[in-house]
């Protein structure tokens, strides 16, 4: 078609007026999440980035926001819906007895005698449930466990490298006391010293990074699961499906705080010069002991 008067013809076409919230039907976007992968309206953006697991997520607007996810979304979803042991079939069984969903397969040979409800007819309002009410809130309540072992961890590093200076230091204060024997002890504390605070912020961290990477679980099942608040027949499986994963997410939490402590040692010298100055071993010896501070070492309580 001819131009009107003149006018220019856009060389940048207007991608986003059909570009929908996932959360509200037919409420166009307004923002988009690029750690959840969904779009946002106004009013989801203003909620999405006050809920605590999702304080850090990238949210995009305007120009920034990418063009079309419909398709990905729509894989997310086909992908929920298909049972686990038959993937062909679509789930539309749950089972209380055994906490699981399942399909038509499933229904026949697994659980003929359990007490089976058609999820289509179970909960139509599942989003206002109870049931998923404190599903959200148990995730609420691993955030803020998750966050505690963190701190922890962190305590103990601090106290790792203070016990770290404080040792050193007296250890030069030895030095002055016994210049020539110290040169060589020195350097074999120091190693012996170096070893344990090593081993010790090795393995805090290697802890400060599993607990991180349950922190980025939390919040991407999460997300996941309220990707699917509009239709209920989805959010009940996504529901019960990402409960076993958080099941095993606050075990795993729980591993890492009975793990997270530090060896405790301290500087011992000798207070006779000469048996030093005889003893090979002499000048100061290490002395460990657990350093553990236990602040975090009970059963998570959660909503069931």
């Amino acid at each position: 078609m001819d131009q009107v008067g003149g006018a220019k013809a856009s060389t940048q076409p207007d991608t986003t007026h059909d570009i929908f919230c996932h959360l509200c039907p037919n409420v166009q976007a307004a923002a988009h999440c690029v750690d959840c992968r969904i779009y946002l309206c106004g009013s989801c953006e203003g909620h999405h980035t006050k809920f605590p697991l999702f304080k850090n997520h990238r949210v995009q607007t305007g120009t920034n926001m990418p063009s079309c996810l419909h398709q990905e979304h729509d894989n997310i979803v086909e992908d929920l819906r298909r049972c686990s042991d038959h993937p062909h079939e679509e789930i539309k069984f749950f089972c209380a007895s055994h906490a699981a969903v399942y399909c038509r397969i499933c229904n026949t040979k697994k659980h003929k005698g359990c007490q089976q409800e058609y999820i289509p007819e179970l909960y139509k309002d599942y989003i206002n449930s109870d049931d998923y009410k404190k599903v959200t809130a148990n995730f609420h309540s691993a955030d803020i466990a998750t966050n505690t072992v963190l701190k922890e961890i962190e305590n103990c590093i601090k106290k790792v490298d203070h016990l770290n200076c404080s040792q050193v230091e007296k250890l030069r204060m030895f030095k002055v006391l016994i210049i020539a024997y110290l040169d060589k002890r020195e350097k074999e504390l120091l190693r012996e010293i170096k070893v344990i605070r090593d081993n010790d912020l090795a393995a805090l961290k290697k802890l400060q990074s599993s607990a991180n990477a349950i922190r980025s679980d939390l919040s991407k099942e999460l997300a996941n699961v309220k990707t699917h608040e509009q239709n209920s027949n989805d959010l009940f499986i996504a529901t019960k499906r990402a409960q076993a994963l958080l099941d095993k997410l606050i075990s795993s939490l729980e591993d890492i705080s009975s793990m997270t402590k530090y060896q405790e040692y301290e500087l011992q010298s000798d207070p006779l010069v000469e048996t030093l100055l005889k003893n090979k071993d002499g000048m100061a010896q290490i002395v460990t002991s657990p350093g553990n501070i236990k602040i975090f070492c009970h059963r998570f309580e959660m909503q069931f």
